[in-house]
């Protein structure tokens, strides 16, 4: 898996189900079919891209 330039990259995204109660967060990797989420509370998560709000 490698990482691609995005310019999704550093948006403002929301999951459609929420991870420990945060569903906002910040697009910090872009990996294609998946994308790298960095919660409100620091938390970074693995999303698929069909599974957040972009």
């Amino acid at each position: 898996m490698y990482e691609e330039e995005s310019e999704i990259i550093g948006a403002h995204c929301t999951l459609l189900t929420p991870y420990k109660g945060y569903t906002e967060g910040t697009i910090v990797g872009d990996y294609g079919n998946t994308i790298v989420v960095r919660l409100d509370s620091g938390k970074e998560v693995v999303e698929y891209r069909d599974e957040v709000i972009i």
